[in-house]
């Protein structure tokens, strides 16, 4: 192994380490205030928020694809040593993002006012409170474009302990909120709207002075330069298609649960959501780690060691979740009840078809960095991610004839497994990564390890134990020790050696 490899592989341990710190903080306090905001707004209140925050996060469905445009130039640039080209690539990405905040403000003021003010279902005396959300949610989804840019050069510097930090930040300031709740005499609902925003402005603000003071690519001036536009604007297209299938696919389901069952089911689907996010944001630190090295070995010609990064990234993602993810879909009933006392309608359910179209999803995560890398990405945002957005009409269909809210869940998880099996030939087709390789030391494996710990979560939950939190606590220690046991026969011999060699390392400092 390379030198340089050896000091990319310890960076990538390194910044998934200190992402891991942040997630697991956030995933507690992130479940600790969902629990406060919920009692506090009750169901429906909390179903309210979700639709109306949900339909403005599709208004700016193409936040997602200018990130990955973003990010990609930025990747290449400074792959390739050229700062003078990379500060031209952050100007010119900028001015996009202002153009594009403006069109965002336009919709959402005309269109978007119409659509949530006569076609949702929100009960008449919580209308109003709703448009202000509404209103809140548009001045944060706006924040959230500007971030872009400042948060494609962070992630492309690497510095991921700004954006630990940052995230520490966004948590205990959302867990100020919930207390916030609980003292104020005002609607509870339009003041969650106010300040979920405030903290989205703070958090724009940070993300532009830190860029500014660390990166001299940071330079905020406009610019348009045809030649960069087009660059981008072929690369986007497409991607910008993908995006627009999976937000209209995904926050579609929350628009026709609403119109199909009102917001008591959505706050069911939110709950799901914050979960799914919870635990899933483990997988989110090994991604963001790695993604600038895949798109740099691609930039440098490195193709072996990108593959490694997608195989490796993939498995370890994959087999790390399951230690959270998998006791959380046996004790999913116990947990919620624990977690808030109160538990909507679907919400278990819906929890656990949320958390395993997620789990899918981790196999997608590599391979769709890898299209972004090369560039070719029409088929993966144009023909794959018609996956997604067939499960809106297909839902549609389904409830017309039987009125079950599990549908649209189930239609979701099929069809990111179709998206998979499209992405995986995709970059098979592109980079000739060697089928049988893929299957064999990162499906097979995987899925011998998910199907164990399954078999024995189920196994155990079945062992009476009266108190519920000590109950959830033995299913969770003992499939986790198993795991544990499991994972040593399941990695390959360079693996554990690895592993076992970091560990000491570690110990020995």
């Amino acid at each position: 192994m390379s030198n340089q490899t050896s000091d990319n592989n310890k960076r990538i341990v390194k910044n998934t380490g200190l992402l891991y710190i942040r997630m697991l903080l956030l995933m507690f306090i992130s479940l600790f205030t969902s629990r406060i905001v919920l009692q506090q707004l009750g169901v429906e209140d909390f179903g309210i928020n979700n639709v109306v925050a949900g339909f403005v996060s599709m208004l700016a469905f193409f936040t997602t694809s200018l990130s990955n445009v973003v990010q990609r130039f930025l990747n290449f640039g400074l792959g390739k040593g050229d700062l003078k080209g990379t500060t031209r690539y952050f100007s010119q990405s900028f001015t996009l993002l202002l153009v594009i905040s403006g069109i965002v403000v336009i919709l959402g003021e005309t269109l978007g006012l119409w659509f949530v003010s006569n076609k949702l279902v929100i009960p008449e005396n919580r209308l109003s409170a709703a448009i202000w959300v509404y209103q809140f949610s548009i001045l944060a989804t706006i924040c959230s474009i500007i971030d872009v840019a400042f948060m494609g050069a962070i992630v492309a510097r690497e510095k991921m302990n700004a954006y630990a930090y940052l995230g520490l930040f966004e948590a205990f300031a959302r867990l100020g909120i919930a207390y916030g709740l609980k003292i104020s005499p005002w609607d509870h609902l339009i003041l969650f709207g106010f300040l979920t925003a405030m903290v989205s402005v703070a958090t724009m603000t940070f993300y532009v002075v830190y860029a500014k003071r660390s990166f001299p690519e940071c330079e905020c001036r406009l610019l348009f330069d045809k030649r960069i536009i087009g660059q981008m604007a072929k690369f986007m297209g497409a991607n910008l298609f993908g995006c627009l299938a999976w937000s209209v696919g995904n926050q579609g389901i929350t628009i026709i649960l609403n119109l199909f069952f009102g917001p008591i089911v959505n706050a069911a689907r939110g709950l799901a959501m914050q979960v799914s996010g919870a635990v899933m944001r483990f997988t989110d630190s090994i991604m963001t780690a790695i993604k600038p090295q895949i798109i740099k070995s691609y930039a440098s010609k490195d193709y072996t060691y990108m593959n490694i990064l997608v195989e490796k990234g993939s498995k370890f993602s994959f087999l790390l979740i399951c230690f959270i993810a998998i006791p959380v879909i046996v004790e999913c009933e116990k947990i919620l009840y624990l977690w808030l006392g109160q538990v909507p309608d679907y919400a278990v359910a819906f929890t656990r078809l949320v958390i395993a179209e997620q789990m899918i999803s981790i196999f997608i995560t590599p391979l769709w960095i890898v299209a972004n890398a090369t560039g070719q990405i029409m088929r993966n945002q144009v023909y794959g991610r018609i996956f997604a957005l067939a499960a809106l009409p297909i839902s549609y269909i389904l409830l017309l004839f039987d009125k079950n809210p599990i549908y649209p869940m189930l239609i979701l998880v099929f069809s990111n497994f179709g998206y998979f099996l499209y992405s995986l030939w995709d970059i098979h087709m592109q980079t000739k990564l060697d089928y049988k390789k893929y299957i064999c030391g990162v499906m097979a494996p995987s899925l011998i390890f998910l199907i164990l710990l399954i078999l024995i979560g189920f196994a155990i939950s079945f062992i009476p134990i009266k108190a519920d939190f000590v109950h959830v606590m033995f299913v969770t220690i003992v499939m986790d020790s198993c795991g544990l046991a499991a994972l040593m026969l399941i990695l390959s011999k360079e693996e554990r050696e690895y592993i076992i060699k970091f560990v000491k390392t570690k110990f020995k400092r």
